[in-house]
């Protein structure tokens, strides 16, 4: 499984379980290329601003190859609601590969 079949999986709904998906960023542009929400693929990294006004983007792209927590205000897709999520995210071989969880509210 190449980088294409990759994303042609975590750019889809069947992807997600519940709360829990991945999504991957080109580390180099700072673009989400791999997510099952097509509204936050291909788009400018500068808007990587949450439910708050938080501008969370230079956490997630601040992730290392031993990997970086960030937290940020965004839908859950399994309850439709803005909700805190705590996303880990590594860098590997030129991508940032992250998944994360959502608190209870």
């Amino acid at each position: 499984m190449g980088l294409e079949d990759t994303l042609a999986y975590y750019n889809t709904r069947e992807s997600v379980d519940g709360q829990w998906y991945a999504f991957i960023v080109d580390a180099a542009t700072g673009v989400t290329i791999g997510h099952f929400n097509p509204a936050l693929r291909d788009r400018d990294p500068s808007l990587r601003v949450d439910a708050t006004g938080y501008f969370y983007g230079d956490d997630l792209l601040s992730a290392k190859e031993s990997g970086s927590w960030s937290s940020y205000v965004i839908v859950n897709p399994d309850t439709g609601e803005n909700q805190r999520k705590h996303t880990f995210a590594v860098l590997h071989d030129g991508y940032i590969f992250a998944s994360g969880w959502y608190e209870d509210e």
